[in-house]
């Protein structure tokens, strides 16, 4: 996840550095703690869990065949389509702000109920559930 959020942070930075630089960094700041939580969760959620391996015969060959119907889904996806010309604007962290609160304003609240509720997770991990 990690991997992904910073390689679309990059192509939003490519597509226009002076008018979406701002936004890709939010980007790569949202998907790398994500991804950071994600992990740091994982580990304690499944902290002394044992594991027993099975032998799958079929699994390897699933494996390869969904491999290689994603792989040219993927590269079908960028040969059939033609680029269109980008429209360059300026950007402002004020009109940047205005939109956000004026057009934005619910899934904004949603995501200060989510993040709230991340650092009470973090904080109740951290603490060791004492």
């Amino acid at each position: 996840m990690g991997l992904l959020g910073v390689s679309v942070a990059v192509i939003i930075a490519l597509l226009n550095p002076i008018a979406y630089s701002f936004y890709s960094a939010l980007h790569l700041i949202l998907y790398v703690g994500s991804a950071i939580v994600f992990l740091s969760v994982s580990l304690v959620v499944f902290r002394g869990l044992e594991v027993k391996e099975r032998r799958v015969a079929w699994a390897s060959i699933l494996g390869f065949i969904t491999a290689l119907v994603v792989f040219f889904a993927f590269i079908l996806t960028f040969v059939e389509n033609t680029p269109t010309p980008l429209q360059a604007q300026v950007f402002t962290l004020s009109t940047f702000a205005n939109t956000l609160l004026s057009d934005y304003w619910f899934p904004i609240l949603i995501l200060v109920i989510a993040l709230a509720t991340t650092l009470i997770e973090a904080l109740s991990l951290a603490r060791g559930g004492k």
